[in-house]
């Protein structure tokens, strides 16, 4: 079900646009080509839609151990909701009703996480991007899919959508972390001396050491492993994109040098999300002003704008 790029463009500047003055949100680029000047564009209504659950929380069986998955709502594409780093469904509780009352919509805890059952390791974004697709195939959720995942688990979806681009109809980032941050974010830190700042060493100790170990994080995961895993899928093509970005600055390491702090947030909030939207060619970056990183909790009604007009352009194009 391909959206055409026209279309898809001019649907998410007419919905966010309008929300703009309510949300406080910038429209910052929109990547996909501009519509012939006689083309109309139109809101088209969903399908009939109930946010009753159609499939009630159940662990899912993917290979000898169960994930847990989250189904409410009718309609297509169904939605897929991914979690930031650590953080199982009940991160998206605030939204999916509101998902669900104009499509189908699933949240699920990746293994370790929740009430999904521990996983094999070593844990990498591949092995994750298996394991979803066991999870769905399983379950009888059918796609295309609309992929809305926040912070660490952008990575997830980029991955999911090179694997499986036949079944994205279209993606959406909430504040989603860049392949490049680590490596970057150390290239930014002085040369190393021995009474530095307390802070400063330990963030250098983070990006040189921490982060290479997995048992320091929440999922176990190889987070170098699979950042370069992420990196070598490159482009999206023209998979319909929305990243949206938290205006609020917040601190990366609080008590670093504030000149060092300024270049990592810009680094963070700035130019790392510049270059996540255009890694499709049908793309549109979104500041949401008031929000923190967590777009889906401060302003769910943003997230939810980005959603439909994902939605609408894939059901204005023919079948």
């Amino acid at each position: 079900m391909p959206v055409h790029k026209s279309n898809f463009c001019l649907v998410i500047r007419y919905v966010l646009l309008v929300l703009s003055g309510v949300f406080g949100l910038l429209l910052v680029a929109c990547a996909a080509s501009e519509a012939p000047e006689d083309h109309e564009t139109t809101e088209v209504a969903s399908p009939a839609a109930s946010s009753e659950t159609t499939n009630v929380p159940q662990r899912v069986d993917v290979g000898g151990y169960a994930l847990l998955l989250s189904c409410t709502g009718t309609g297509e594409p169904t939605v897929i909701l991914e979690s930031g780093l650590g953080a199982d469904h009940t991160t998206w509780a605030q939204i999916q009703p509101d998902i669900a009352a104009i499509t189908q919509v699933c949240s699920y805890d990746r293994a370790g996480l929740g009430q999904s059952d521990e996983g094999p390791t070593p844990r990498t974004i591949q092995q994750i991007a298996i394991e979803l697709d066991t999870l769905l195939t399983t379950a009888q959720v059918p796609g295309p899919y609309i992929l809305v995942a926040h912070s660490f688990g952008g990575l997830h979806a980029r991955y999911y959508a090179h694997t499986h681009p036949d079944q994205v109809a279209g993606i959406v980032l909430i504040d989603a972390i860049h392949e490049d941050w680590w490596s970057r974010a150390l290239a930014l830190l002085p040369p190393a001396e021995p009474d530095e700042n307390k802070r400063l060493h330990d963030f250098r100790q983070y990006l040189t050491e921490d982060v290479y170990d997995a048992t320091t994080n929440d999922e176990g995961l190889d987070i170098p492993n699979s950042a370069e895993q992420v990196r070598e899928t490159g482009s999206l093509g023209a998979i319909p994109l929305v990243v949206l970005t938290a205006g609020r600055t917040v601190p990366v390491a609080p008590g670093l040098p504030p000149n060092l702090e300024a270049e990592l947030v810009k680094l963070a909030q700035q130019d790392l999300q510049a270059e996540l939207a255009t890694l499709s060619s049908d793309s549109t970056h979104i500041m949401a002003a008031e929000s923190r990183h967590a777009i889906h909790q401060d302003a769910p009604d943003v997230v939810l704008a980005a959603i439909r007009a994902v939605l609408n352009a894939n059901r204005a194009t023919p079948q």
